[in-house]
């Protein structure tokens, strides 16, 4: 009889030691389920609580779903905002590595293997930014500075070119630095037949036949000064 109860009492504990273990796994277990709730509760919690509380929400959705790259795009704006520079460049190389499509998240980690002089990965990413988001002035401008950086003054003169019809707010800067690399290079009469050609096709005639005319003539020492300066400018205007 006593040895009946013991046995019964034994059965009884380690019924409950298999619950509480059985519940503690299940508690533990990423669910991607609740990742999604908790990445809905911090979109909707995005002008009601302070960054803490989002960030809560969207670290426990990545925990739950590691796989939920829209959480980590959120984690990446967090961490920027609250200048967590590190913390943001892994959130949005998660991204990369989860959305191929992300133009933004692309752009962010390029700019910052481009701030360390990494230049082959800047490209790397730039270009795929580019190709998800076509048309953007910063992309355009940061894979221009990264060609200019690494010495191939034909690509970085295409993309500085391409900003100045585009009548970027950088064109001024971007003048000078297409005149700067046509020096340097000594490539100052590919410089501009590119800007030449470029111009005559968006249609921007009267700066074309000031190049045309400089080119004809050779008049190279004073053409920045007197003629593609004030040109670029009034376009900008």
């Amino acid at each position: 009889m006593a040895l009946t109860k013991i046995t019964k009492f034994i059965c009884l504990i380690c019924f409950f030691v298999f619950v509480s273990i059985h519940l503690y796994i299940t508690r533990m277990t990423p669910n991607p389920y609740d990742g999604k709730v908790f990445y809905r509760l911090g979109l909707e919690c995005q002008n009601k609580c302070s960054l803490n509380k989002q960030l809560a929400y969207f670290r426990k959705a990545v925990f739950y779903d590691p796989n939920l790259s829209d959480a980590y795009d959120q984690l990446g704006a967090i961490y920027n905002k609250e200048g967590q520079y590190k913390q943001k460049i892994k959130s949005y190389q998660r991204v990369v590595q989860l959305d191929h499509t992300n133009a933004e998240a692309f752009f962010n980690v390029g700019l910052y293997y481009l701030q360390k002089g990494e230049l082959d990965y800047a490209l790397r990413y730039l270009l795929q930014s580019n190709r998800y988001r076509p048309g953007s002035d910063d992309t355009f401008y940061y894979i221009a500075n990264a060609y200019d950086q690494k010495g191939m003054y034909e690509k970085a003169a295409f993309y500085y070119i391409t900003l100045i019809i585009w009548r970027s707010p950088r064109s001024q800067e971007v003048c000078e630095r297409i005149w700067t690399i046509s020096k340097i290079s000594g490539q100052q009469q590919m410089v501009l037949d590119r800007l030449w050609i470029a111009m005559r096709d968006a249609g921007m005639y009267p700066v074309w036949e000031q190049i045309d005319q400089y080119i004809k003539t050779d008049r190279y020492p004073n053409l920045w000064d007197k003629s593609i300066a004030p040109a670029m400018i009034k376009l900008t205007k």
